[in-house]
């Protein structure tokens, strides 16, 4: 584990003129625009593109910051920026239509419609579909939003890179690590570390609180993190917001097989991430992990049960629109149907047994009907409660 160094610096707004010039100020301790430079390939940004939603929705890292890098990129290598990503709803240009991107220059925003099949080093998997043109890249540079989530607690730097993943090949994966979020937060590390973005730039200017990453609450955090270590980017936002990493369930799976360098090594540059900490605190799209109970013999199923997270539908938002149900990869989604067609009012039924809390649903949710909520027991004894 080596030591790892973090530049911050403070951006208030996405005018323009104060992106490049905090982005300018954020890549100069990290060797500066030379450090999109390649001998070979093409610089391709990897944002976070999740829906297609307006800039305003903090859902999708913001084109200024997708502009600003394209920018710096392209004059310091003379080539043109690719743009790509596979949302988990729509496609890349659609996202990017919808934030009003596409069709300058140096930008070119391609669809991760270009499947290869790899094996990642020590993964103890054969074989995972990811986009030919990230993987290949000469230069990626990884774009994340700084926002919450419903299984994985945030998704910044190295979740970010899940969406090399093409297609529906990314439910599959949520499917065959089941229930267990250590095996899927390992999975994540195993694809980030195949991948091995250059640099990761997190946009923070705007996050997302609350019910994230798709239907949560834009709150101003004010600031941009860059570090060629994902790892250690997640550690310094997670610590802004005053969580101990270890509990982001991929820097616990990264330190495990060895690869996170130790929080205490972690170097901050630029402007005091301590004096970013918001107040008050920033609200979690579901509670902080949970102790681990046990071993409790024949009764561990029933008090895993009662302390597990799950998924719940708020009936006064939902619309019936069958998202959740082509989002389940468990098939654990079913919609009361009149006449062939989807009920409006009539609340899809989830199946406890099959559900597997991976919380695509609730991610992909457009009308943000669907929240993560602890179990019975897990509230009767405030173990649900954010720290």
């Amino acid at each position: 584990m080596t030591a790892a160094l973090v530049s911050v610096v403070r951006l208030g707004s996405y005018e323009p003129q104060s992106v490049d010039a905090a982005l300018e100020r954020l890549l100069e301790p990290l060797g500066g625009p030379s450090v999109f430079a390649t001998p070979a390939g093409e610089v391709l940004l990897k944002p976070n593109f999740l829906l297609p939603r307006a800039p305003s929705r903090a859902v999708c890292t913001h084109p200024e910051i997708i502009r600003a890098v394209g920018r710096s990129a392209a004059a310091a290598t003379g080539r043109r920026i690719l743009v790509s990503d596979s949302p988990g709803y729509g496609s890349a240009t659609a996202c990017a239509r919808r934030l009003g991107l596409g069709g300058e220059e140096p930008l070119l925003v391609l669809d991760a419609d270009d499947r290869m099949e790899v094996a990642p080093p020590g993964a103890p998997f054969r074989k995972l579909a990811l986009s030919r043109r990230m993987v290949e890249a000469g230069c990626l540079v990884n774009l994340p939003k700084l926002k919450t989530h419903g299984q994985l607690l945030l998704t910044a730097a190295v979740k970010n890179t899940f969406g090399a993943v093409v297609g529906m090949e990314k439910a599959q994966w949520h499917c065959r690590a089941g229930r267990d979020v250590r095996a899927f937060a390992r999975l994540l590390v195993h694809v980030h570390e195949l991948l091995a973005p250059r640099i990761s730039i997190l946009d923070a200017v705007i996050g997302m609180e609350g019910n994230g990453p798709g239907a949560g609450t834009p709150r101003p955090f004010g600031a941009l993190l860059a570090s060629t270590s994902a790892h250690a980017l997640d550690a310094v936002i997670c610590r802004a917001l005053g969580i101990d990493p270890v509990r982001l369930p991929t820097f616990a799976a990264a330190r495990e097989l060895g690869i996170a360098c130790d929080p205490g090594r972690i170097e901050t540059v630029g402007d005091d991430i301590a004096k970013l900490r918001p107040h008050p605190p920033w609200r979690m799209a579901r509670p902080l992990p949970l102790p681990r109970v046990g071993p409790l013999g024949p009764a561990q199923p029933l008090f895993e049960r009662l302390l597990s997270l799950r998924p719940v539908i708020d009936g006064g938002a939902c619309t019936a629109c069958g998202v959740c149900r082509e989002a389940c990869a468990a098939k654990a989604i079913s919609l009361p149907a009149a006449g062939g067609a989807p009920a409006p009012g009539r609340l899809p039924h989830i199946d406890r047994e099959r559900c597997i809390a991976c919380f695509c649903c609730q991610e992909l949710c457009p009308a943000g009907a669907i929240r993560v909520s602890a179990g019975l027991l897990a509230r009767i004894l405030g173990l649900h409660r954010n720290a």
